[in-house]
């Protein structure tokens, strides 16, 4: 597994609407298993890789959440709008990147507690109301940022002994699993497309245009879900875990996934010895919500890696967990089969 690719990744930066940096690591990964690659008009990268057997697409988004500049004041300070699901509680206080003429480290104001209201201490003020210092002159700040930049955290990729930690896991990760399954050569057992979409934070967006495009047989949405077990969580309210393999889904908050789909997965990871969990919830939703049924609709299901403090500028993912998730696309290449699945 060559964390090196996930970390630049993970360290690219790719905001809904300019997934550009992402999208060009994506390309040329890509081009070592297939020439027939295309970006449609929304941006989205869709490569065929052919082969006999049903239609199947592996999906991943390469959007991140994060923020774009919505004003700029005399004094040189920024204001931003969220883009994507974002707690106000993880973005006050935190170093940003200002993506304007150049990269531009800056600060998300804070106020230091010897001068906090004791009356709202305890209260985040919301994105839109805080305000981002680069530490610059204000000309300088007007010569290099204009309204419309966006901005993502600034976390540098760090890799422990058995986790990594960084912005934008959700959905790195997910490209990542599945450059490297490719990168194993499998025994393709299906005609194999791949989408990397964009504005997935955002709605969806991206996903909406790909099934009534390609028609696929299947679909299965690679994704970094959330992972809260953590001390106080409840274990009826505790999702997926880090370190228990890859989460196979049911449901979540839009999503009812294909029974057979999902069901064969579980057993194929049985089969071939590969740690899972299934999850079961009304929480969060992935690009095989809008796939399911967009066009003529699909048989759709979710694979993801279990991801700690998910949407905020640490993420932070066990690397086993990550190639489990490798092995099991692997798995689900060479041995998907139209008859077994369809109803």
């Amino acid at each position: 597994m060559e964390i090196k690719l996930l970390k630049q990744l993970c360290e690219a930066p790719g905001l809904p609407g300019a997934e550009g940096p992402v999208r060009e690591i994506v390309i040329s990964n890509l081009k070592e298993h297939t020439e027939e690659i295309r970006i449609d008009a929304l941006g989205n990268v869709i490569a065929h890789i052919p082969g006999d057997g049903p239609r199947l697409l592996l999906d991943a988004h390469m959007d991140e959440v994060g923020f774009m500049v919505k004003h700029i004041d005399q004094r040189g300070f920024i204001r931003v709008i969220p883009l994507g699901g974002i707690d106000p509680r993880v973005f006050y206080g935190q170093r940003v990147v200002v993506w304007g003429k150049k990269s531009l480290v800056g600060m998300v104001a804070a106020l230091p507690p010897h001068i906090v209201n004791k009356e709202h201490e305890k209260e985040a003020p919301e994105v839109e109301e805080c305000i981002i210092d680069l530490g610059l002159d204000p000309e300088k700040v007007s010569g290099l940022v204009k309204v419309g930049d966006v901005v993502s955290y600034f976390s540098p990729f760090i890799e422990t002994e058995d986790a990594v930690i960084s912005k934008a896991i959700d959905d790195r990760v997910g490209l990542f699993v599945i450059l490297e399954a490719l990168k194993r050569k499998p025994r393709m057992n299906c005609d194999l497309y791949v989408s990397a979409t964009v504005q997935e934070e955002v709605g969806l967006r991206g996903a909406n245009v790909i099934v009534p495009a390609y028609e696929p047989d299947f679909v299965i949405a690679l994704e970094g879900t959330v992972s809260n077990d953590l001390p106080g969580v409840p274990e009826h309210k505790t999702l997926a875990k880090v370190g228990k393999g890859p989460e196979i889904r049911f449901t979540d908050k839009y999503l009812v996934a294909d029974r057979a789909l999902s069901q064969f997965i579980i057993e194929l990871a049985q089969k071939r010895d590969i740690p899972y969990q299934i999850t079961v919830k009304r929480a969060g939703s992935t690009n095989a919500t809008a796939m399911q049924v967009a066009g003529k609709g699909t048989i759709a299901t979710v694979v993801s890696v279990p991801v700690r403090y998910l949407h905020t500028p640490s993420c932070l993912a066990y690397k086993k967990d990550i190639e489990e998730t490798i092995n099991l696309v692997v798995a689900i290449v060479e041995d998907i089969q139209y008859h077994n699945l369809k109803s």
